[in-house]
C-alpha cells in the first residue's frame, strides 16, 4: 500500500512539472519585431540607437509606396546612452512591447561611429544570441539615422532594400559572421558604403558610394564604386557584371555581360614576402555593341577576350592596392597564412596590420571566354 501511494505521488509530481510550461515565454503579441539597427556617434560620447520595426497593427495589410508615414507598416524608435546597451534599455523602458532581436536583417553604422570603433557593437551582438550571425552590416556616410526611414516603392520595409542589394550580390557583402571571423584572421574587413540620395526625382532613395575599409575594428578608408567592383571579384561576391570598353577598331562601346566566374587563390613565399596568386576564369556574352568590328573573326574574339582580361585585372589590382595603402586586410588574406604556415602566422599575427602593408603581394591571372556573340553588324 505504501509503495502504491509513493508511486501515485511521484506520478502527480511529474505531471505537475510537465504542465507548468515555459515560465519565461513571451507571447508573439507582446514582442516588438526589430528588423534593422542604426548606430550613430553623438558629440557628447553617447550613442544614438535607432531601431526599425514592423508595425504590429499594419504589418499584414500595410504596403510600400510613396504614402504617408502613418500608413507605412514600418516605423522607428530611438534611444541615447553611454553605450548600446544603455541606449537599448532606454528604448525598452518607454515602449509597451518586449524588443525581439531575432528578425534583425541589417545593421547600419554612421561613419563617425565606424571610425571610432565597432568592437562595442560586436560585443553587444555576441551577447544578444538572438541576433542572427548572417545579419548584414553597412556603413552610411555621415549619419545612419538619415537613412533609417524613407518611403519605399517596392519593398514593404526600407531594411529590405539593403538586404536584397546584399543578398543578390549587387553590393559587397559583409555580415556579423564575417566581422567575427576577421577578428581571428587579420582583423580587416570591407562593407558597403552608402548615403541618402539628395536627388529624389528618379525615385532612388539611397546611393551606393562604394565600400568602407576596416582594420583592427575601425573604419580606416573608403574606396569608390570602380574599385569596389574589383573588391567584389576578390571576395567572390560577383554574381554578374557588365564590362564596357571602347572597340579596338572604331572606338565605339562594347559591353560584355559576365555570366559565370570561378576563382581560386593560392599562397607562396617569395623573397621573404607572402605572394598570393588569384586565378580567375570568366565566361561572358556580348550584351551590346555599337561597333562595326567583325566578331566572327577568331583573332578579333581573342583580342576582345584579352581586353576583358585586362579590364578585370585592373579593377582587382586597384582594389588590392587601395587595401594595401590603407593597411586593411579587407580580404582576410591572413587566413591563408594561418592555414598554410601556422607557425609563421603566430609570429606575424599581432603585427599583421603593419606586415600586410610591407610583405604582401598579389598576382592576378585571368582567363576570359566570350561564349555568345549575339546579333552582329557588318
Amino acid at each position: 500500500m505504501h509503495k502504491r501511494i509513493a508511486v501515485i505521488i511521484l506520478l502527480l509530481t511529474l505531471q505537475s512539472l510537465v504542465l507548468t510550461g515555459c515560465w519565461s515565454r513571451i507571447e508573439i503579441n507582446d514582442r516588438l519585431l526589430v528588423v534593422a539597427m542604426f548606430l550613430d556617434e553623438l558629440e557628447d560620447d553617447k550613442v544614438l540607437l535607432t531601431l526599425g520595426y514592423a508595425k504590429p497593427n499594419q504589418i499584414a495589410s500595410g504596403a510600400g509606396g510613396e504614402s504617408s508615414g502613418a500608413s507605412m507598416p514600418y516605423a522607428t524608435v530611438q534611444g541615447e546612452g553611454r553605450n548600446i546597451s544603455e541606449a537599448y534599455r532606454n528604448i525598452q523602458t518607454n515602449i509597451s512591447r518586449e524588443i525581439f532581436w531575432g528578425q534583425v536583417k541589417i545593421i547600419v553604422m554612421g561613419e563617425q561611429y565606424a571610425r571610432t570603433g565597432v568592437q562595442p557593437l560586436l560585443d553587444f551582438v555576441n551577447r544578444k544570441s538572438a541576433i542572427p550571425l548572417k545579419t548584414y552590416i553597412l556603413v552610411a556616410k555621415e549619419a545612419a539615422e538619415a537613412i533609417s526611414m524613407f518611403p519605399t516603392q517596392i519593398e514593404k520595409f526600407p531594411s529590405e532594400i539593403f538586404r536584397e542589394l546584399v543578398a543578390r550580390k549587387k553590393i559587397i557583402t559583409g555580415s556579423v559572421k564575417h566581422f567575427m571571423i576577421a577578428q581571428e584572421y587579420g582583423r580587416g574587413m570591407i562593407v558597403s558604403y552608402l548615403s541618402p540620395n539628395p536627388d529624389k526625382s528618379q525615385g532612388n532613395q539611397i546611393r551606393v558610394l562604394g565600400a568602407a575599409l576596416f582594420q583592427d575594428n575601425r573604419m580606416v578608408d573608403t574606396i569608390d564604386i570602380y574599385k569596389t567592383r574589383g573588391a567584389m571579384w576578390l571576395r567572390g561576391n560577383i554574381k554578374d557584371a557588365i564590362i564596357t570598353f571602347p572597340s579596338p577598331s572604331d572606338g565605339e562601346l562594347i559591353s560584355l555581360l559576365i555570366i559565370n566566374a570561378k576563382s581560386k587563390i593560392s599562397l607562396s613565399r617569395k623573397d621573404e614576402k607572402f605572394v598570393y596568386t588569384f586565378k580567375l576564369e570568366i565566361e561572358s556574352i556580348v550584351d551590346s555593341s555599337n561597333s562595326s568590328i567583325e566578331m566572327a573573326d577568331p583573332d578579333t574574339m581573342r583580342h576582345l577576350e584579352k581586353i576583358l582580361d585586362g579590364e578585370v585585372e585592373s579593377r582587382i589590382m586597384q582594389a588590392f592596392d587601395a587595401s594595401i595603402k590603407a593597411g586593411s586586410d579587407a580580404f582576410q588574406l591572413g587566413s591563408h597564412i594561418a592555414w598554410n604556415y601556422p607557425e609563421e602566422w603566430k609570429a606575424v599575427k599581432e603585427d599583421w596590420s603593419h606586415m600586410y602593408k610591407e610583405q604582401v603581394r598579389l598576382e592576378v591571372e585571368t582567363k576570359a571566354v566570350i561564349r555568345l556573340l549575339g546579333t552582329q553588324k557588318k
